[in-house]
């Protein structure tokens, strides 16, 4: 584990009513950057059901389902409604999987006007796969909860292993299934299961 600081500061806490109950909002600055953390319960509890969601503006604003992101955020606050303690933390600079919006824009614009897939974009463009970092999304956690274990909501072995490398301890991988409305979703989850090692097996 690296000890460099993440160098969070909470600016502002306040709760929310939202579709799916009432979740106190607890907001944070990184580096200028905003990073949301929305809970239900008392936290500083034993497994502690997480979500750690990375920005969609396409699929979260506009209703883009190519992705499962905005399906994700939507599942992953429902499924937290029913829970006693639960926190969401939202990093709002890890657009486009750390690459930034500019080039999540020049990704999307490959992929629709030359007819490939996500993972053939990314190598058109010459950009890496993955440059997202969630050593933040680990000092919120021990923030709000503490060294308590927790329940990690993630599809994506990576976030499990790069959370834990920042000392989150992890007592179990839930699941956040989201079936592909059309053929498009299909490839792109397909794509993330086949290169980027999600964990996926409602897909066949």
């Amino acid at each position: 584990m690296d000890n460099e600081p993440a160098a969070i500061q909470r600016i502002a806490e306040f709760s929310r009513p939202t579709v799916f109950g009432e979740f106190k909002m607890t907001v944070y600055n990184k580096d200028g950057s905003f990073i949301f953390a929305l809970s239900r319960g008392e936290l500083m509890a034993d497994e502690l059901l997480v979500r750690v969601q990375s920005p969609c503006l396409f699929g979260e604003s506009f209703g883009v389902n190519s992705c499962d992101c905005g399906a994700q955020l939507t599942e992953a606050l429902r499924l937290g409604s029913q829970q006693t303690n639960f926190l969401l933390i939202y990093l709002s600079n890890q657009e486009g999987r750390g690459l930034g919006m500019f080039q999540k824009i020049k990704l999307i614009e490959t992929e629709a006007n030359r007819k490939v897939g996500m993972i053939e974009a990314f190598g058109i463009l010459g950009l890496p796969l993955e440059l997202r970092e969630y050593r933040a999304a680990a000092e919120v956690i021990r923030d709000l909860n503490g060294y308590h274990p927790v329940r990690l909501m993630t599809n994506n072995p990576k976030k499990v292993s790069g959370l834990s490398s920042d000392g989150i301890a992890i007592s179990e991988r839930v699941p956040l299934l989201i079936n592909p409305p059309n053929e498009a979703c299909r490839a792109y989850l397909s794509a993330k299961r086949d290169n980027m090692g999600h964990i996926m097996p409602h897909l066949g």
